[in-house]
């Protein structure tokens, strides 16, 4: 099973930053997705469109860091960010990749042992998906064409649909 939830496929009819963002947005509203406000990793400020109050953010471009093309979590290396919320992401070509650890137990004390197995997905382009912050790591696919139109949105957990 993937770790993440296909919410549509969404091809914008304009190329146009602030078009993809309010699009997108109505989308994630409309499936009563609600904006994860966290004050200390906010969305990106720096990029052709982005809304804080929704947590959301349009890039046309992709950014050349190591970084973003290492595992991690959102708001992982910054102090004071609250990750615990589910990501919604798009892609028009060369999707984020997301990677899941198989759990094996519970100890009992908050902690989970995991099998060797992990698997890596990526969705296909134009998917518009969603998935756990805490419950998966996930990348930008190394050596990307500088050309990439990427939506993200940090919202809260949903409860009225089941994100594996």
């Amino acid at each position: 099973m993937k770790p993440y939830l296909v919410l549509a496929t969404y091809k914008p009819s304009r190329w146009n930053a602030q078009r993809v963002g309010e699009d997108l947005c109505a989308l994630t509203a409309e499936r009563g997705l609600i904006p994860h406000l966290d004050i200390a990793h906010g969305p990106l400020t720096k990029v052709p469109w982005y809304d804080i109050l929704r947590h959301a953010e349009v890039r046309r471009r992709s950014f050349r860091t190591k970084m973003a093309e290492g595992w991690h979590y959102d708001g992982d290396t910054t102090p004071g960010s609250q990750p615990n919320c589910a990501i919604v992401l798009w892609a028009s070509n060369n999707p984020t990749q997301i990677q899941f650890r198989y759990p094996v137990l519970d100890t009992g004390e908050g902690y989970q042992a995991y099998a060797d197995s992990i698997k890596t997905w990526q969705p296909k382009p134009y998917e518009v998906v969603i998935f756990r912050n805490l419950g998966c790591l996930h990348r930008r696919p190394a050596d990307v064409p500088r050309i990439r139109w990427v939506f993200r949105q940090r919202v809260a957990i949903p409860t009225t649909m089941e994100l594996p």
